[in-house]
């Protein structure tokens, strides 16, 4: 498998880890093999204000911060598109996922982009930083990142 291959088939993997129905425990062991020591993970929040802002969160602290948003609903995520970008030890993919609240992809939650950054630690990627957003009022895909609409 190439860098390309290989960076593709983890953030699939990624997104496995958490996808799935809210009473089935997620393989948060393995989501933890997948990034770098001390790796911090950045979502968009938006504040009362109606602001967005960053929330963030040290890697190892993502399950428990998954758990408590989530509440033990179910959450389906899949990667519909991504731009891959690899030079020498570092690589970055920006992800365009949909979420969903059912595995049939049928009950809609939202679509937005994952900045990964990767680092090739001892032939191995690892997830490095993380960070996304979501759509909202005010803005939205370009084609670039979705090119399906």
């Amino acid at each position: 498998m190439d860098d390309r291959q290989t960076i593709r088939a983890l953030v699939t993997e990624l997104y496995a880890i958490v996808s799935g129905p809210g009473d089935s425990p997620r393989d948060w062991k393995r989501e933890s093999e997948l990034f770098m020591p001390d790796a911090r993970m950045i979502r968009t929040v938006i504040d009362p204000s109606g602001e967005p802002v960053p929330e963030i969160i040290q890697a190892s602290d993502y399950p428990d911060n998954f758990e408590a948003k989530m509440g033990g609903r179910d959450f389906h995520e899949v990667e519909v598109h991504s731009i891959i970008e690899v030079f020498g030890c570092i690589a970055h993919a920006f992800s365009t996922y949909e979420a969903y609240s059912d595995a049939a992809h049928s009950e809609f939650l939202k679509r937005g982009i994952n900045s990964i950054q990767f680092y090739k630690v001892d032939g191995e990627w690892k997830i490095s930083s993380m960070v996304w957003d979501d759509e909202r009022p005010g803005i939205e895909m370009s084609e670039r990142y979705c090119p399906l609409g």
